[in-house]
């Protein structure tokens, strides 16, 4: 993270989308603890950082600004921020302590923002834009809810992205609550995402073994069964209600 932190402080001083992303960063730093749980309440009483970085997105674009994002890994770094900080609007406009009684029978992923000029949606965003470009974003992006991948405490830059992808498929995947091996039943009881996303992973079993720090090799659970943890769609939030 020292890496990370003396990337973005270069960051400041020769990017001319220094100051927007900043005011992300500040948000993420603040208001994010080390579990990705999130302070909606803090974000709302003070609430000019994310007012300005949504103003910033409504206006700017790897679209409509297509020189100001010269590589693939600056313009995933956008949709990335872009989709996680449209979430953190949606959960402050919508009180809830549970994702699925403000999703309205998933219409709430369809709901039009303003993103460079245009109008777009977080399912979009998510299925024609960053799906394509690496299956990893199912590791950044976070829905708001406790089984997601949790939020980062750092903006997405395109200069160190790849280092923050795949930090964040390793911690994830590392995490039991995510990706269980139960040698004795020959078992592994994976977080649903995996399921959804399948196709993105390829074969997921290969997949997961390329994160795993413990050592386990395709060869040992190539012909384990495979199960689905129960999927919490309660808040990402740091204040229990």
């Amino acid at each position: 993270m020292k890496f990370i932190s003396s990337i973005l402080l270069g960051f400041v001083f020769c990017n001319p989308l220094a100051n927007e992303y900043s005011n992300f960063d500040s948000i993420l730093s603040k208001y994010v603890d080390p579990d990705g749980l999130v302070n909606y309440q803090a974000i709302i009483d003070s609430p000019y950082s994310i007012n300005e970085y949504l103003d910033f997105i409504k206006n700017v674009s790897p679209q409509s600004h297509p020189k100001l994002f010269p590589t693939k890994n600056d313009k995933l770094a956008y949709w990335i921020n872009a989709y996680n900080a449209l979430v953190i609007k949606l959960m402050i406009e919508n009180p809830s302590t549970n994702i699925l009684e403000i999703s309205f029978g998933h219409l709430i992923w369809l709901t039009k923002f303003d993103v460079g000029l245009k109008k777009i949606s977080l399912y979009e965003i998510e299925h024609k834009i960053l799906r394509k470009l690496d299956s990893r974003i199912h590791f950044a992006i976070s829905c708001g809810s406790k089984s997601c991948p949790p939020l980062g405490q750092r903006v997405y830059l395109g200069r160190t992205l790849d280092v923050q992808l795949e930090s964040g498929a390793k911690d994830f995947i590392n995490n039991k609550n995510n990706v269980f091996i139960d040698f004795d039943n020959k078992t592994l009881y994976l977080n649903k995402i995996f399921k959804w996303y399948k196709k993105d992973f390829v074969n997921v079993k290969k997949y997961i073994v390329m994160y795993l720090s413990d050592g386990t090799s395709f060869d040992q659970i190539k012909n384990f069964k495979i199960k689905y943890h129960d999927y919490d769609w309660s808040l990402n939030s740091q204040i229990k209600k």
